[in-house]
């Protein structure tokens, strides 16, 4: 059992509260349900595997790298 790392979950959780499809996402992607599934449960699933599905359905994620507050 592959299990998924937290940016990856993050992106199943927010398409599972949208209530969107699976189907859908993979079909904008042009490859099967079972290739998404497989993607998200990749080891090394980066903010630009993230930001490849969720621009299928309008969304990314941005991030910032800002000093530590001491």
């Amino acid at each position: 059992m592959v299990i998924m790392n937290e940016l990856a979950l993050l992106v199943d959780d927010y398409i599972n509260s949208k209530g969107i499809k699976y189907n859908f996402i993979s079909d904008k992607l042009g490859i099967t349900r079972q290739a998404l599934y497989q993607w998200l449960r990749k080891k090394n699933f980066s903010i630009d595997d993230a930001n490849r599905i969720l621009a299928v359905i309008g969304y990314k994620i941005e991030y910032e790298i800002k000093p530590l507050e001491y």
